[in-house]
């Protein structure tokens, strides 16, 4: 019973755990949060991964009992070398390689996932006027002040920054503080304004990067994200598959029901998960200097670490 509910727990976190992942990798900029339902299958997902460890540490504790009225049990119904199983058992050396192929397929795009959520997501001011409705429109702008150009650490000029009062399609009037242009802007320059009808008070977002983005709730896996996708894709293949295929299918199976290597599995994702969950509750995020990390490498470093060492101690054995 164990047994099945360990099987049972990880299908189902793996299933749950690649929809919320794949969804989340997606999302367009114009998405708004709180994300409910991601955040509620991330939840039953690492849920789902400690009820796993939990059957692996019972069933350990039940083999212990019963050695000890010198009774010997298994988790496998056969005790003998995989490759000689019959191929459709689950324990059989092919479904070893299955269950590998496809936590691997994931971790990619685990690993990218703080980037996608952090392009989705686009800052304070973004949010703000994502969830007041925001839209985007062109403007005339009619006034320029304080406009001032911005250096870089060698010297080149990026952008312009500037306040600039702009004229919208509808002949309403707006002020854009702190706006950022590729070229000093000029009266009758006409910029791209992302803004909430609803909610002047929030003031329009000029910027020098393309905000049509922020208003598309379709999918999206383009640019960076699928930059960062590809590029942990290939460590993962160069470091974790070949040491993986070096330490067997016997190895990896025996390992994979070993509960205290096992363990550090939901406790990685747990932590991972809060890391992010700001982003899908959109409460608690602070600056962008809170989420870089974990965009850039904050995730694929913990999931390659780990799957590296699992895969070496399952070599060592």
């Amino acid at each position: 019973m164990l047994v099945w509910v360990a099987r049972v727990s990880a299908v189902g976190a793996w299933a749950v755990l690649s929809v919320a992942i794949v969804w989340a990798f997606g999302l367009g900029g114009g998405t708004r949060q709180p994300l409910t339902t991601l955040d509620t299958l991330g939840r039953i997902g690492i849920g789902l991964l400690w009820l796993r460890v939990a059957a692996l540490w019972a069933a350990k504790a039940v083999r212990m009992w019963t050695r000890r009225k010198r009774r010997r049990v298994s988790l496998s119904k056969d005790t003998g070398p995989l490759r000689f199983r019959v191929p459709l058992t689950f324990d059989a050396a092919p479904w070893v390689w299955v269950r590998l192929a496809a936590v691997l397929l994931l971790l990619p795009l685990a690993a990218a996932l703080p980037g996608a959520l952090n392009a989705m997501d686009g800052g304070e001011d973004v949010r703000a006027l994502k969830n007041a409705g925001a839209v985007l429109s062109t403007a005339t702008v009619v006034g320029v002040t304080d406009a001032e150009g911005v250096e870089d650490a060698d010297g080149v000029l990026t952008h312009y920054d500037s306040d600039l009062e702009l004229v919208l399609p509808d002949g309403s009037r707006i002020t854009a503080w702190g706006a950022d242009t590729a070229e000093e802007p000029r009266a009758d320059d006409r910029v791209q304004v992302l803004w909430a009808p609803s909610a002047p008070q929030l003031g329009p977002l000029v910027r020098t990067s393309d905000l049509s983005q922020h208003v598309d709730t379709g999918t999206t896996i383009g640019g960076m994200r699928l930059f960062l996708l590809l590029f942990f894709g290939l460590f993962f293949v160069c470091f974790v598959v070949p040491l993986s295929v070096a330490a067997g299918a016997d190895q990896l199976h025996d390992l994979a029901w070993r509960p205290l290597a096992q363990t550090a599995v939901p406790v990685l994702a747990t932590v991972l998960f809060l890391w992010i969950r700001p982003l899908l509750t959109g409460i608690g995020i602070g600056g962008p200097e809170s989420v870089l990390t974990a965009v850039f490498g904050g995730f694929a470093i913990p999931l390659l670490l780990l799957y590296l060492g699992l895969a070496v101690r399952a070599l060592l054995d």
